[in-house]
């Protein structure tokens, strides 16, 4: 990473006139080991009533591949804070509000500990071009009622509805994903298949009996 001073005409400070323009302020500079930290040591001269070891300005530009970052955040105190929220690890995967010392590195290539607003529709990709050995859902309708749907408190004490994974992996596994500390996540979106074809089963179970009903009736 290199810093360029400009003069006013826009070109390049030479050595020399860096030395007339910074020489009474800073001294020297050096930069930290993993470039992150740029080091400006005050001169002892007179024109400067500064006299102190060196000053530090945190250099941010981008996070290098391989490495776990987090990015500071201000929380209106006169310092940054960077003991959690946003932090890319060194797969690159993005993590808000997550725990840095249990949750990195992280399971999905973004995980988000709280909930999630849009102001527009969240579309998952979905096309026929970008699928394989598709087949039409078997047995939906069992697999619908061999499923429990419940209400719960989360840890945080927030009454929600939905599913418990350990029994929707049993009925549906397609829709259950476990993350590297072995909890078990849903794909909500995709029970949606299942319940398309349990309607179009329980639909054909009804059309069948009403045509039984209308027969019987018509031989009364």
């Amino acid at each position: 990473m290199a810093i360029t001073f400009r003069a006013n005409n826009s070109v390049p400070l030479t050595y020399q006139e860096m030395d007339t323009n910074l020489g009474s302020f800073f001294y020297s500079s050096s930069m930290s080991a993993d470039g992150r930290t740029l080091y400006l040591y005050y001169t002892g001269s007179d024109n400067v009533p500064i006299n102190k070891a060196r000053h530090e300005v945190s250099i941010i530009g981008g996070v290098p591949v391989g490495v776990n970052g987090r990015i500071p955040y201000y929380t209106g105190s006169t310092s940054l804070q960077s003991t959690s929220g946003f932090i890319v690890d060194a797969s690159g995967s993005v993590g808000i509000g997550v725990n840095e010392s249990t949750d990195v590195p992280l399971t999905y290539k973004l995980e988000v500990s709280g909930s999630i607003r849009t102001s527009a529709a969240l579309y998952q990709s979905s096309d026929e071009r970008l699928k394989h050995n598709i087949e039409t859902i078997d047995s939906a309708l069992t697999k619908i009622t061999s499923s429990r749907g419940v209400t719960f408190d989360r840890n945080n004490g927030i009454k929600e509805v939905g599913v418990i994974a350990q029994e929707i992996q049993r009925t549906i596994p397609e829709v259950v994903s476990k993350d590297k500390s072995d909890y078990l996540s849903v794909n909500y979106n995709g029970i949606v298949g299942v319940l398309i074809e349990a309607i179009k089963e329980q639909d054909e179970l009804i059309q069948n009996l009403y045509t039984r009903v209308q027969n019987l009736e018509s031989k009364l």
